[in-house]
């Protein structure tokens, strides 16, 4: 049974005020992090009639996001990929999605063809060892950077819109945004948002809070490896993006080199997962994150996940 610990309404998808939402498609995984918000793996994938009924409903103009474990486990993952957008238009609305993976199954061409097909134009690719084997190693407990990197150049051969995630483990991967900047040049992709996070204790973790990074010494750490100033990082804390909203555990800005943009497609996110704050969660009170619930209604996303630890 789930504890209710937070204060908050559950809302129909036709009254939906988030412009992200998380679909946790599947419980299943093809690896075992050390990070992770659903470790559960006994939950039935997510039933994609409901799914497109709930698409069909749903208001506003939101951006889903494919998640899961790993969401490219599920059998139909291009199905719901494709309700996104066939059952997203029945109401008039014009959604959009990202599929975000550790994308060892993106390694095959054939297989992320079949999902372009669906309609899929934006991947969310966990890079957490970069291009590092002994880093994922530690932190993904896979050797895996090969298929990561084999992704990685699917993705960019299709042109596709491409976000990377990267959480940054004290001790282990510290130098992970220099590195993931060289990859970036090596591969000249020009398009890119190169996503920095620290742990969040939420699920499966490695590090406590009183062991972890925080929001403040991620801005050092990028501001020294992407060879900018701290005070030009912080310059966009606060500055409100995705629409109207503006966030103090997130800041979002371009890359420059000196008083220059490197390239107007290479950004970088900052997130502070960490839960060193009252509500004991990452992010709490986020108005931007919704997550779709076990009834295919609509809840905060962070407090629902903690509320559902280990089961849901």
């Amino acid at each position: 049974m789930t504890v209710k610990l937070f204060n908050y309404a559950i809302t129909e998808p036709e009254d939906n005020t988030f412009v992200d939402i998380c679909a946790d498609i599947t419980h299943k995984c093809n690896m075992t992090c050390k990070n992770c918000y659903i470790p559960n793996r006994e939950p039935p994938d997510m039933d994609l009639d409901k799914f497109k009924d709930f698409m069909s409903r749903l208001g506003g103009r939101a951006f889903i996001r494919i998640i899961g474990a790993e969401p490219t486990v599920a059998p139909q993952c291009a199905e719901f990929i494709r309700a996104v957008y066939n059952e997203g238009r029945t109401n008039g609305r014009k959604h959009a999605c990202t599929l975000v993976t550790n994308g060892l199954r993106l390694s095959h061409a054939k297989y992320l063809d079949s999902l372009i097909q669906a309609g899929l134009r934006s991947v969310t690719l966990s890079l957490n060892g970069v291009d590092d084997d002994d880093w994922y190693e530690q932190i993904d407990e896979m050797r895996c950077a090969k298929k990561k990197l084999k992704a990685l150049r699917n993705i960019v051969d299709r042109k596709m819109n491409l976000n990377t995630g990267t959480i940054i483990i004290p001790e282990i991967n510290y130098e992970a945004p220099a590195r993931l900047k060289e990859l970036i040049d090596k591969e000249k992709i020009r398009n890119v948002m190169m996503r920095i996070k620290n742990v969040g204790q939420l699920g499966r973790y490695q590090k406590d809070k009183d062991g972890n990074i925080k929001l403040d010494g991620l801005v050092k750490l990028c501001a020294d490896q992407f060879n900018v100033s701290e005070d030009y990082i912080w310059s966009f804390h606060g500055v409100p993006y995705y629409n109207k909203f503006s966030e103090k555990n997130s800041i979002l800005f371009p890359l420059r080199e000196g008083n220059k943009l490197l390239n107007r497609g290479r950004w970088v996110k900052i997130t502070n997962w960490d839960t060193d704050n009252e509500g004991g969660i990452p992010d709490p009170g986020s108005k931007r994150r919704g997550r779709i619930t076990q009834d295919f209604k609509l809840a905060p996303f962070y407090e629902h996940a903690k509320e559902n630890e280990g089961g849901y």
